[in-house]
């Protein structure tokens, strides 16, 4: 208790310094919890976003991926998944997943025969459960939703407002565009798809407005996903003996036969003296038909859902140790779906603490230096206090209690200032002016919470300020000769 007085009596005296240390050390919290409200709700607006809109709770991807096109339409697509049945049945069979759904990712122009082309993102989908795994996110303008063997595209309200504009084109349901795209299996490709809908996936943002979706089998096409990717056995050549001369060119006959046939109605083909049979100079093309089949299992990723109950984390923990690896999978979460957008944020939220633990470096200076001088002026005081038995605990004890009645009391204020910040923020919003703060924001304005993390993470930044900031002058105190102290006084 005689602690807790001498603490109130010095700082009383010593109003000045105190204050200036006060201030300091509410500024400081004040800053952190605004601070970190607004870093953590960004990171948890992003994370809604992209779970309820693009990525579910799960994504699976093939191991050889190792960046993601989910949200650059730059990016190479991801790698197939190399055995999608075993995967649907691994976890069809499994508890604790409420709905999964596959799809495929790419890009392609867009042509509508008006000039230039417009490069928008193509997702290729199972109508049925992505709907299930992304109810109503959605927003037709016009028309209806893909239906499961339905060909065709769900447009982009961005890409059709952009053809508007650049070529002075309308497009509505019922239109048909051209896609086009190259892959190294099958070349370029081009689709003609017609136009099922117009929408947008609700709250969408940036570079995630362009995207497209389209039935499965039109993707699979432009990107060359074919049944037959690697066989060996199907690029084998002729044996010598039947790519002879005769075998190429019919005996030795020309294209069109030198001579027509002496006597008889022979069929063409049907003899070395009627014309040339050119099915059999081009050979059997069932295989090329069958090369060209498209795989209908190929998917570049499962997005999934956990039931209700059942954290993501957890889930991810027992799928990465099930069978799923097994098939060349590996577990990700909605921070390998958003690429570049979550390097954003975290990166954000690297600055700010840095700037933070700067500000922080620079009050401990500053509070550590007036508290040094405030314990030289009070030389005398504590030479008194040692000279009548007070021992070296007691003197510390009584400088650090000063500094975190300072830092609980400004500290508190601090705390409530940053409080009363963040709920101004939240009823104004901050703007998105531009397409960077768009991405980083998840939407078009931000309205920052004030988070329980923030405010405990404040109180343990100030109390830790508070005691380094003592640790030197009351080393400094317990310096101070009683003889010495009390002559000077």
């Amino acid at each position: 208790m005689i602690l807790v007085k001498i603490a109130f009596r010095n700082l009383r005296e010593h109003a000045r310094k105190t204050l200036l240390i006060g201030v300091l050390m509410g500024l400081g919290t004040a800053i952190l919890v605004l601070g970190n409200s607004v870093t953590a709700t960004i990171t948890q607006g992003l994370e809604a976003s992209f779970v309820e809109n693009y990525t579910g709770d799960l994504i699976l991807r093939d191991a050889r991926t190792e960046e993601a096109a989910f949200t650059s339409p730059m990016a190479d697509p991801p790698a197939v998944l190399r055995d999608y049945v075993g995967v649907e049945a691994e976890l069809a069979a499994r508890d604790g997943i409420e709905a999964f759904t596959p799809v495929l990712i790419s890009q392609a122009a867009i042509d509508v025969g008006a000039g230039t082309p417009s490069l928008a993102m193509l997702w290729g989908i199972e109508p049925s459960s992505y709907f299930t795994v992304f109810p109503d996110r959605y927003v037709l303008r016009e028309g209806e939703l893909l239906r499961d063997g339905q060909e065709g595209i769900l447009l982009s309200q961005a890409i059709a407002d952009a053809v508007r504009d650049e070529h002075g084109v309308e497009l509505h349901v019922g239109d048909t565009v051209l896609l086009s795209g190259r892959n190294d299996v099958t070349g370029t490709k081009v689709r003609e798809v017609t136009i099922r809908g117009i929408g947008v996936v609700e709250n969408a943002f940036g570079g995630l407005e362009q995207i497209s979706f389209v039935d499965a089998n039109t993707l699979r096409g432009l990107e060359g996903l074919v049944a037959i990717r690697s066989d060996p056995a199907a690029s084998e050549p002729a044996p010598a003996a039947a790519m002879s001369e005769d075998a190429l060119f019919g005996g030795g006959r020309g294209l069109v036969g030198s001579a027509p046939a002496a006597t008889g109605d022979a069929t063409p083909g049907a003899s070395s003296d009627g014309p040339p049979d050119y099915d059999r100079l081009l050979g059997d093309t069932s295989r090329r038909a069958e090369a060209l089949a498209l795989d209908n299992h190929a998917w570049h990723a499962v997005l999934v859902n956990a039931a209700e109950g059942v954290a993501p984390s957890v889930l991810a923990e027992q799928l990465e140790a099930s069978d799923l690896t097994g098939h060349g999978v590996v577990v990700e979460d909605w921070r390998w779906g958003a690429g570049f957008i979550a390097d954003l944020a975290v990166g954000v939220q690297t600055i700010l603490n840095a700037v933070i633990v700067i500000i922080a470096i620079v009050a401990l200076i500053i509070i550590t230096n007036t508290l040094i001088i405030s314990v030289t002026e009070r030389a005398g005081e504590i030479g008194t206090i040692r000279a009548l038995g007070g021992q070296k605990s007691f003197i510390r004890s009584m400088i650090t209690l000063e500094v975190l009645m300072i830092a609980v009391g400004f500290g508190a204020l601090g705390v409530a200032v940053g409080g009363l910040a963040v709920g101004v923020l939240n009823v104004v919003g901050l703007e998105a002016t531009n397409l960077f703060l768009q991405v980083l924001f998840g939407g078009t304005a931000l309205h920052p919470v004030l988070s329980p993390g923030s405010l405990v993470a404040a109180v343990i930044a100030v109390a830790v300020i508070g005691i380094g900031a003592s640790l030197y002058p009351a080393s400094v105190a317990l310096r101070v000769s009683p003889a010495r102290a009390m002559q000077r006084n």
